[in-house]
């Protein structure tokens, strides 16, 4: 116990305030740390980046493609899989969906597509509790269209991400 006057060990504020401050400082520096060197915390954007200075450069070449051949396509999700319907033909070689996680790029799915008399069918769930970004790329990878799936949505429109020149 503590003499009169004396507040004793454990009522001296001040001393937990100097200790504690810079020990909480520390952990939180090496949690940072860790959280930035992980796999998830790279980019979100799978596509190879070119980083220049402190801006980071993707192609859009594929996009370009796309906005020219004025693509597009539907994709209807089901309990099952997706439909894909694409505006037109673009041979008989299966395009690739392509799931994006919004945050963790160790999320990211790529779903093979199967012939379907409809277009495209995609035998794995695509529906989910948050959000996708969705792409569907050439098997060769000369074009890409994407589109963005919301939690609950049946029906997504991709569209190429740039306007046609």
């Amino acid at each position: 116990m503590g003499e009169p006057g004396n507040p004793g060990p454990s009522r001296n504020y001040a001393l937990w305030l100097v200790l504690g401050i810079p020990a909480a400082t520390v952990v939180a520096g090496i949690w940072t740390i860790v959280a930035i060197s992980s796999e998830s915390g790279v980019d979100a954007d799978p596509d190879p980046v070119r980083r220049t200075a402190q801006v980071q450069v993707v192609s859009i070449e594929a996009d370009q493609a796309a906005a020219t051949r004025g693509l597009s396509a539907r994709v209807e999700i089901d309990g099952g899989g997706a439909l894909v319907r694409l505006g037109q033909s673009t041979g008989p070689v299966a395009p690739r969906l392509q799931l994006i996680h919004p945050i963790e790029s160790t999320r990211d799915r790529q779903i093979e597509l199967a012939p379907h008399p409809q277009g495209w069918r995609a035998n794995e769930p695509v529906a989910a509790r948050h959000g996708w970004q969705l792409r569907l790329v050439a098997a060769d990878g000369s074009w890409r269209v994407v589109g963005r799936y919301h939690p609950g949505d049946t029906t997504v429109e991709l569209v190429p991400s740039v306007a046609a020149p």
